[in-house]
C-alpha cells in the first residue's frame, strides 16, 4: 500500500483532501500533520514508505517553505501548495524534488493536488523506452523522466529497441520514444514495425526530431505515431505530452475492462472467458498436453445476503477474488460466470499439483475471516475440477459443474475432480 504524507495548516482542507484522495485513489494511506513537528514525527516513522507529500508552504510553527525542505531532505516527491505571489520562494525551492505548485487561492486547488498525485503514483509502474543514437541526449531524457518518477529503459538505435519491446513482448513499457535519424534501423521503421504488433490502445509511440522537420513528422504520424516532440525540447512540453499519451492509454484500458470484466469484483467476464479460452486450449491440444477447468461457488452464499445484506455479500465476493489471486499464477484465466461462481482455466500444470492447488485454496477460504465494521464473516466454497486433453471448453466446463454438483451434495467444503 502507498503512503501519501499530507501536511496542511487547515483542519478543514487537511480533512478534506484526505477523503478526496482516498476516494479517487485506491490501496493508499494518507498521514496527515499540521505543523512541522507533526511531520517530522511522521517521517521519522513513516520515511521508506512515502510516496508523495503534499505541502502547504506556510506552517504556524516554522519559516515559509521549511516543510517542503524537509521532505526534500528525505527524497520525497512533493506537490508544493502555496499562493500566486510566492514566486521567489517557489524559484528557490524549484530544484528540492518539487514535482509542481498549486495555487491554494485557485477554486480548483483540491482536484487538481488529487489528480497530480493520481497521475505520479502511476507514473512508479510505468516504464518508458527511449531510443536515440545520441548518448547525451539518452542521458538528458533519462534525467527528466526520472524527475516524473517513471522507469526509464534506454537503446541506441531502433534495432536494439525492436529486440527489447520483443523479448519483453510489450510487458510495462507504455511508451516508445524514439528519434528519427539512427543506424541500423530509424525511427520511422522502428514505428511501423512496433505497429505491426502493438496497436495504439496498448503502446503509445512519441516521435522526436529537429523542430523544422516537418517531412518527418508526417512520415511518423503515417507510420502509426501517437505524438511528436521537437528537439530542443523543454521539460514542461516533455511532462505535459507524456501525461496526455499516458491518460489516453488508461482511458483505453478503462473501455477495455468495460467490456471484458465483472464491475464489482474486477475478475473477467464470462464473454472474456470464452473468448480467451479458446487460444489457451487450441494451443495445449496441439502441445497434447491437459488443461484443468475449475468451477468454484461460495457454499450457502443466500445466507450471507439475507443475515446481512447485500452490501455485505458484495463484500465477500469481492474477498473471494483477494484469496484466489493469492494461489494463481498470472497465466491463469480467472473468471466471474455470475452470482457466485467463479471458473478458472489452468495450462502447464500437472495432476498432482492442480491437486494440492485447489485443496490449499479451499483451506484459504476455509480459514479466511473477514471483518466488516464488528461483524466477522467466514465461508467455505465447493470446487469442482476437469483436468483432461481437450479442445471443447463447453465439455470442461460440463465436466467441472459435475464435479461441483457432488461436491455440493456430499458435503460441500470440499474438491472433487474428474479426469474424463
Amino acid at each position: 500500500m502507498q503512503k501519501i504524507l499530507l501536511i496542511h495548516p487547515d483542519i478543514t482542507i487537511l480533512d478534506r483532501l484526505k477523503k478526496e484522495l482516498e476516494k479517487r485513489i485506491l490501496n493508499v494511506a494518507v498521514l496527515t500533520a499540521q505543523t512541522l513537528f507533526e511531520s517530522n514525527q511522521a517521517l521519522r516513522h513513516n520515511q521508506k514508505n512515502i510516496s508523495i507529500a503534499i505541502v502547504d508552504i506556510d506552517l504556524q510553527d516554522s519559516s515559509p517553505g521549511k516543510a517542503v525542505m524537509l521532505t526534500s531532505t528525505h527524497n520525497i516527491p512533493t506537490i508544493v501548495i502555496s499562493s500566486a505571489q510566492d514566486k521567489s520562494l517557489q524559484e528557490l525551492l524549484r530544484k528540492k524534488n518539487v514535482l509542481d505548485y498549486i495555487d491554494k487561492d485557485s477554486k480548483n486547488s483540491i482536484s487538481s493536488t488529487v489528480d497530480l498525485v493520481a497521475q505520479t503514483l502511476r507514473n512508479y509502474n510505468k516504464t518508458i523506452l527511449v531510443v536515440d543514437d545520441s548518448k547525451l541526449f539518452r542521458n538528458t531524457f533519462q534525467e527528466d523522466l526520472k524527475k516524473l518518477h517513471i522507469n526509464v529503459i534506454t537503446a541506441c538505435d531502433g534495432a536494439e529497441a525492436f529486440d527489447i519491446v520483443d523479448s519483453l513482448e510489450g510487458e510495462n513499457i507504455s511508451i516508445v520514444l524514439t528519434d528519427y535519424n539512427m543506424p541500423n534501423m530509424d525511427g520511422i521503421e522502428l514505428t511501423m514495425k512496433l505497429r505491426e504488433k502493438y496497436q495504439k490502445d496498448r503502446l503509445s509511440i512519441i516521435a522526436i526530431s529537429a523542430t523544422d522537420d516537418e517531412e518527418a513528422l508526417t512520415k511518423f504520424i503515417k507510420a502509426g505515431a501517437n505524438d511528436f516532440l521537437s528537439k530542443p525540447y523543454k521539460f514542461t512540453e516533455l511532462k505535459v505530452r507524456i501525461g496526455a499519451n499516458l491518460d489516453l492509454l488508461e482511458l483505453f484500458q478503462k473501455a477495455t475492462d468495460l467490456a471484458n470484466k465483472d464491475f464489482l469484483t474486477g475478475a473477467y467476464n464470462r464473454r472474456y472467458f470464452f473468448e480467451a479460452s479458446k487460444a489457451i486450449i487450441d494451443k495445449n491440444y496441439r502441445k497434447n498436453a491437459s488443461i484443468a477447468v475449475a468451477t468454484i461457488d461460495i457454499d450457502k452464499f443466500k445466507n450471507i445476503n439475507d443475515t446481512y445484506g447485500h452490501d455485505i455479500g458484495d463484500i465477500a465476493l469481492k474477498e473471494s477474488l483477494v484469496v484466489l489471486n493469492k494461489r494463481l499464477r498470472q497465466s491463469d484465466l480467472l473468471s466471474r460466470f455470475g452470482g457466485e461462481e467463479f471458473c478458472i482455466l489452468l495450462e502447464d500444470i500437472s495432476l498432482e499439483d492442480t491437486k494440492d492447488l485447489f485443496e490449499d485454496m479451499r483451506e484459504k477460504f476455509e480459514n479466511n475471516e473477514i471483518s466488516i465494521d464488528g461483524i466477522i464473516i467466514k465461508y467455505t466454497v465447493s470446487i469442482g475440477v476437469a483436468y483432461k486433453k481437450s479442445f471443447d471448453i463447453d465439455e470442461m466446463l460440463k465436466i467441472s459443474d459435475n464435479a461441483l454438483y457432488e461436491a455440493k451434495n456430499t458435503g460441500r467444503n470440499k474438491v472433487i475432480i474428474h479426469t474424463a
